[in-house]
């Protein structure tokens, strides 16, 4: 006998009450998948006044067997809902009883009279009102999920800045020798785990788990037994053969470097590629999580890594002390013990990741059995699914190998020409200015597109082109809306922005590390598009066209990345900034284009001319923040004083973003409108209900 889980608890029920069976959950989001993504409040249901059939001015009698559609028409009056004790407790005191058309809606009776083309004519009518209500009360889950994420992200990213650059920083300095080979060893596992199993995971288990769930009988349960089986396997299999294999990997990433770090790069990846299986394991449990729409302890669970990697860098600094210029090109001060302790410490925050989300599967009723019975499984299907983001992810390290080796001969070069190295951005200037590069898409895109994913992938499994078009389209706009702003604020405040987030580095760092944040912030709002239109092609669980979609731009950024290393060693990677800038917005107009054929439409002209409108008032608060910035540097110096970075940016950020806002308020932008659930959310998240 099979083991059927409890129904996992959550709070995407249209009655609110976190009750029933996930399959029920299923059928219930099903039905506001298809509702146009943009319907965020119930419309009234206007009628015309019933003309009386009788002298006295009655309303016409119900005529037995018709269809309620037909009755609400006839009688104008709706028959009262019968609902369980549950029901009436969930419903607020100042809601009246749910009227029919609210209601889910249900097969059409068998025996029912009339005209059977003017009844599914009137049945439509209260079926737009009950998908606008359910549609709400999707919207609202969504805002709800994104919210949770959002903060989730919001705390891990806040903890991974204390703990590198800041503290990291303080140990091996952001533009050292030392901080570029430890970057390297460190940063290696998590491309390799991207590679392997990252955009495997991401695009094809929602899917697949969320089919095997609606089609067992177990809710999924034998087919994730399964999949956690043949991940241990793999995952375990491939973390050994890559952790005997160090010397080889290095190579491939740090090729460029001299002789000694190149050694104590290879000992610090000996003790972090390990991480590869449990950042396979997070992923796996993860997305199980996410597939039962229980979105939290994903988001929260690089928290704990943070915490425990911070604790470890504190330790070091207490024991070893801080970054010392005077031993700073000297290998030898980097010992067996202190090797050890830098990367197990970043290690053993992997696995506390990874292992927490143990106790929230647990919690859902979940029990791991091992099961090796794989044949007719469906994870076949997955498997076949996957080998394409394999292609598509493995083709996309290539460049990232290049751009590695590109960034290390930089700092190589500067050596040799006595450059001094805190003038030159290397690997771990690149790794700072992409953490900063990378937190809007973090915070915002990923906590969007993930809530959405589950939705796209029934739209469509439903083959709802409608809903798939209108959720899609909704979700560029809404991101691209935000990842606008987050250009315009990052161009105008790098330079104290890197001050903070760098606050243990010299103000030369901070001015070499701005630079490359420009560079790539410049492409924000490509990744973020790329991002979505991604999703998109993941839900039609089409990753063979994915891949040959963005195989052309990876090869351009290879070429790129390769052309950069003829730049002088200061520009280097800020080169290798503006080269991901242009292949992510190039790669948006080729995947839009092809999705919009094969969605039968993708709403281009409304996009084009959203995008259009937030591009001009982007350049004007990047203009007025410049000139703005120019007056206050004079006077503040934010390269070099911490206090006075943030107050500037206490300062110009709400400001330009208050210009920003009121310019789309004045241009009348609908988009400013569809932030408002997100935001609500969040706030109610900080305690703010209003």
């Amino acid at each position: 006998m099979s083991f059927r889980p409890k129904p996992p608890l959550g709070r995407h029920f249209e009655d609110g009450s976190g009750r029933g069976s996930l399959a029920d959950r299923l059928d219930a989001v099903r039905s506001a998948s298809s509702v146009r993504a943009d319907v965020t409040t119930e419309m009234p249901i206007i009628r015309a006044p019933l003309a009386p059939d009788r002298a006295g001015g009655e309303p016409p009698r119900r005529r037995r067997g018709t269809s309620r559609a037909d009755r609400v028409r006839q009688t104008g009056q709706h028959p009262a809902v019968r609902q369980s004790p549950d029901q009436r407790r969930a419903r607020p005191d100042n809601q009246s009883d749910t009227r029919p058309e609210d209601r889910p809606r249900h097969q059409e009776q068998p025996g029912r009279r009339g005209n059977p083309a003017q009844a599914d004519r009137q049945q439509n009518v209260s079926e737009e009102s009950s998908q606008q209500t359910v549609g709400s009360t999707a919207g609202k889950s969504v805002a709800r999920s994104s919210a949770v994420m959002f903060m989730g992200t919001f705390a891990s990213r806040l903890l991974g800045l204390v703990r590198s650059p800041i503290l990291l920083g303080a140990v091996v300095a952001i533009s050292a020798p030392a901080g570029n080979a430890f970057d390297v060893a460190n940063k290696v596992p998590n491309l390799i785990y991207m590679a392997i199993v990252g955009g495997l995971v991401n695009a094809v288990l929602v899917p697949a788990i969320v089919r095997a769930t609606k089609q067992s009988d177990d809710d999924g349960q034998s087919f994730i037994n399964k999949l956690l089986t043949v991940a241990i396997v793999i995952l375990g299999a491939a973390t050994l053969a890559i952790t005997l294999a160090a010397p080889l990997v290095v190579k491939l990433f740090a090729a460029t470097m001299s002789g000694p770090w190149y050694d104590l790069t290879v000992a610090f990846a000996l003790w972090c590629l390990p991480q590869i299986f449990f950042y396979g394991m997070y992923t796996v449990l993860g997305q199980i999580l996410n597939a039962r729409e229980n979105f939290g302890p994903y988001m929260w669970a690089p928290v704990l890594n943070n915490v425990v990697a911070i604790g470890g860098l504190l330790i070091i600094l207490w024991v070893y002390g801080g970054y010392d210029p005077a031993t700073a090109e000297s290998p030898e001060i980097w010992t067996g013990a202190r090797i050890g302790m830098l990367g197990g410490f970043h290690t053993l925050g992997i696995v506390a990741q990874a292992l927490v989300l143990i106790w929230p599967l647990r919690k859902m009723g979940f029990t791991y059995r091992p099961d090796f019975q794989w044949r007719d499984s469906g994870l076949g299907s997955a498997a076949r699914a996957s080998w394409w983001i394999l292609l598509s992810t493995v083709g996309g390290m290539v460049p990232t190998m290049f751009l590695s080796n590109v960034a290390a001969g930089a700092t190589a070069r500067a050596q040799v020409q006595g450059i001094p190295t805190e003038e030159v951005a290397g690997n771990f200037v690149y790794t700072v200015g992409y953490t900063i590069y990378s937190i809007p898409t973090s915070l915002i895109v990923v906590s969007i597109s993930t809530a959405m994913f589950t939705r796209l992938a029934r739209n469509a499994a439903n083959n709802d082109m409608v809903a798939m078009r209108a959720d899609t389209s909704k979700t560029l706009r809404m991101v691209s809306t935000l990842m606008f702003l987050c250009t315009g604020l990052l161009v105008v405040l790098a330079v104290p922005i890197s001050r903070i987030i760098a606050a243990t580095s010299s103000p030369t760092e901070v001015f070499t590390l701005s630079r490359v944040v420009i560079a790539m912030s410049i492409g924000l709002v490509g990744i973020g598009a790329v991002n979505i239109l991604d999703r998109a092609f993941y839900a039609f669980e089409d990753t063979r066209r994915a891949f040959y979609l963005n195989l052309p731009f990876q090869l351009a950024g290879l070429v790129g990345f390769t052309l950069c290393g003829l730049l002088p060693p200061g520009w280097v990677v800020v080169g290798i900034g503006l080269v991901m800038s242009a292949t992510n917005i190039g790669s948006v107009f080729l995947l839009a284009h092809v999705l919009g054929k094969k969605m039968d439409g993708i709403d281009g002209k409304r996009l084009l001319t959203t995008h259009a409108k937030l591009l001009g008032i982007t350049a004007f608060i990047v203009f007025v923040g410049w000139l703005w910035m120019r007056w206050l540097s004079g006077g503040l110096h934010p390269e070099g004083d911490i206090l006075a970075s943030l107050l500037i940016i206490i300062v110009v950020a709400p400001v330009l973003t208050l210009v920003y806002l009121g310019l789309m308020k004045l241009l009348r932008m609908p988009e400013l409108n569809s932030l408002a659930g997100p935001v609500r959310g969040i706030l109610r998240k900080f305690g703010i209900k209003r």
